[in-house]
């Protein structure tokens, strides 16, 4: 009964702080996230939601470019200058790119708003040597070469090209991309070892032109004689669209137990496709040699919910988490 009780008020209180703070799970999503994540003998429930800020001036990226106010216009009309949409079929980042498209025009990372814009420009330039038509080459960004060709979804297109035209020649010249800061509350009840475990934690996830983002928390934990505080930082390097590496540190300190000071780093990898599976494996070297101290999470998702299984080191747990 005191499990029910303490998880009602848990789930009470990080739902009302969540809103108080403006906390995210995935960057990719712009609404209020939560994660409920199921231990064999216990639960975590989690809250996220993000702030909305300025990053850089639009201008910062258009010395090379030869169709900028385009570019401008079509980046609004994708995304609203936002560097981390997505839409439901997968397209990412600033200027909507798929990743088989992004590549073909030097876009290595789709979330990094400068590689984005420049190989929209890139593409525009591209298609407007073949036709000598901007609002052909926009409308065929809107649906596709092949389509175009054989005269499907052209009305489409065209409106896509008149609005993508309207927005270049409105939007103010100082124009500023927007990034995300989330900050996040996690609370956790579990057993190990016949005692109960209960834990706090309160971070943030910044990101930087979606080059690398960092996620940096800190965690109280209550069980009977062991009341050690952890500052942790992980920092996630974009590889590509979907990998990075994992790079981190962690610190602890026990309160209870002769001022003990466990510290290290944090090293590991991390695949994840908005649309499509995920996986992530570390390790932290704070907590010493064993095999348990992997922390591994398989997963599947989209834009709107994701599952994942895995191993949790912090709690010794396996769990399963469903976020939405």
């Amino acid at each position: 009964m005191k499990k029910i009780f303490f998880l009602v008020i848990l789930f009470i209180s990080t739902i009302t702080l969540s809103f108080l703070f403006d906390p995210l799970n995935y960057i990719t999503k712009s609404n209020i996230g939560l994660q409920l994540q199921f231990y064999n003998k216990g639960g975590k429930i989690s809250i996220y939601n993000p702030f909305v800020y300025k990053i850089v001036s639009f201008d910062s990226f258009t010395d090379t470019m030869r169709f900028p106010e385009i570019v401008k216009g079509l980046a609004y009309i994708e995304s609203g200058f936002n560097i981390h949409a997505l839409s439901h079929v997968g397209a990412m980042g600033i200027t909507q790119f798929k990743a088989d498209a992004a590549i073909d025009y030097g876009v290595f990372n789709a979330w990094n708003p400068q590689q984005a814009l420049l190989g929209t420009d890139r593409m525009i330039r591209y298609y407007y040597q073949k036709y000598n038509d901007i609002y052909k080459v926009l409308a065929i960004y809107n649906i596709g070469e092949s389509n175009y060709k054989k005269g499907k979804y052209i009305e489409q297109g065209n409106a896509y090209a008149n609005k993508v035209i309207a927005a270049s020649r409105k939007i103010s010249r100082k124009s500023y991309l927007y990034d995300r800061y989330v900050l996040y509350l996690q609370g956790t009840l579990t057993e190990n070892s016949s005692q109960t475990y209960t834990a706090f934690s309160f971070g943030s996830i910044f990101d930087y032109l979606g080059i690398v983002y960092f996620d940096i928390s800190s965690t109280l934990h209550f069980r009977k004689g062991y009341f050690p505080i952890e500052l942790g930082t992980k920092s996630y390097i974009r590889i590509n669209h979907f990998d990075s590496f994992v790079i981190g540190y962690n610190l602890g300190y026990n309160l209870n137990y002769e001022n003990e000071i466990s510290i290290g780093p944090i090293i590991g990898y991390s695949h994840f496709r908005p649309i499509g599976e995920s996986y992530e494996i570390y390790y932290d070297f704070s907590k010493g040699f064993s095999l348990s101290n992997f922390f591994i999470s398989i997963g599947y998702g989209n834009k709107y919910w994701r599952i994942n299984f895995g191993f949790e080191p912090e709690f010794d747990n396996l769990f399963i988490s469903i976020t939405i």
